[in-house]
């Protein structure tokens, strides 16, 4: 059987799109699900369309590998990786993971970058076993959060002096967004710090919905801010973040609270978000508002060797 790996063209959407939406690749990236997943993988402003690579055996698409190149103080990489059931245990995943290891050693676009990574939801051996395999190390766990839907959410209690406004698009609350991020989780696990125009282009993102984006403001400034993503088979509290200087006042909660709420409104489906496992806060939070763990997340990681 004759296995190549070449970058993604135009005229290859047709056969990511299929490898996407297979069940099995779903199961470790749901949200590419939908007719739009390729729009979506292609979209996001860290991950650069030439360095998506597609697999092919026997001139079937196999697989898919992508590099999401992420500028924090010590640049690092997030490969995702994904073979069909079939094609597995024939070296596809290796050659995919070989050739956009490859493209982040090459590229310009984000030089000097020091650390790869590679992650999967268990259980998944196969996974675990190429990780040892290519030398990757343990590098993080992250859960998942799960919320029912049993009646009504509780209201949202804004803090004293706590105002709140829907992302309009203008150029005013798009800095605002921004310098929130980067305020909430500067020290967090490999925080990467956003320019104005990273949440530009994130606003541009397919799926993006400016309703599903608010933000919260004390003393006229920028407090804190809930993001919702919409996908096929959940709704995601996608970024929640409070600014140091407004902790501590309940103002996390009632931005929780705003965002299940909104995707309640918008979707069937569970809401659900993702924590870090170590965010011990975080995590108190969200079981105090009837979230509970579902799935883990096992993250590795390795150096980024030159040749």
């Amino acid at each position: 059987m004759l296995t190549t790996v070449r970058p993604y063209r135009p005229d290859d959407r047709a056969a990511l799109h299929a490898v996407l939406q297979a069940p099995a690749i779903l199961e470790q990236f749901d949200m590419y699900a939908g007719a739009d997943g390729v729009e979506r993988l292609l979209g996001d402003p860290y991950t650069p369309a030439e360095g998506v690579r597609l697999a092919f055996v026997d001139g079937e698409a196999a697989g898919f590998a992508c590099a999401i190149l992420l500028p924090a103080s010590e640049p690092w990489t997030m490969l995702r990786i994904g073979v069909l059931p079939r094609f597995r245990r024939l070296g596809v995943g290796r050659a995919l993971h070989d050739a956009v290891s490859a493209y982040v050693r090459m590229q310009s676009r984000l030089p000097g970058v020091r650390s790869q990574l590679i992650a999967a939801w268990e259980p998944l051996e196969s996974a675990a076993a190429m990780a040892e395999r290519l030398g990757y190390v343990h590098d993080r766990w992250f859960w998942l959060m799960r919320r029912e839907r049993n009646g009504a959410p509780p209201e949202p209690v804004w803090p004293a002096g706590v105002t709140v406004r829907a992302f309009d698009g203008s150029d005013a609350m798009l800095a605002d967004w921004n310098a929130a991020y980067n305020d909430s989780f500067a020290g967090h696990y490999r925080f990467v710090p956003s320019p104005i125009s990273n949440a530009r282009e994130m606003a541009k993102k397919p799926g993006f919905r400016a309703d599903g984006l608010l933000l919260a403001y004390r003393d006229e400034r920028v407090a804190g801010f809930c993001r919702n993503e919409l996908f096929a088979t959940r709704g995601e509290i996608g970024t929640l973040g409070t600014v140091h200087a407004a902790r501590g006042i309940g103002l996390g909660r009632a931005l929780l609270r705003w965002g299940v709420g909104w995707l309640e409104s918008q979707s069937p489906h569970a809401v659900t978000l993702l924590v870090d496992g170590e965010n011990e806060n975080a995590l108190g939070l969200y079981r105090s508002e009837g979230f509970e763990i579902t799935r883990r997340r096992h993250l590795w990681a390795q150096p980024v060797t030159r040749e």
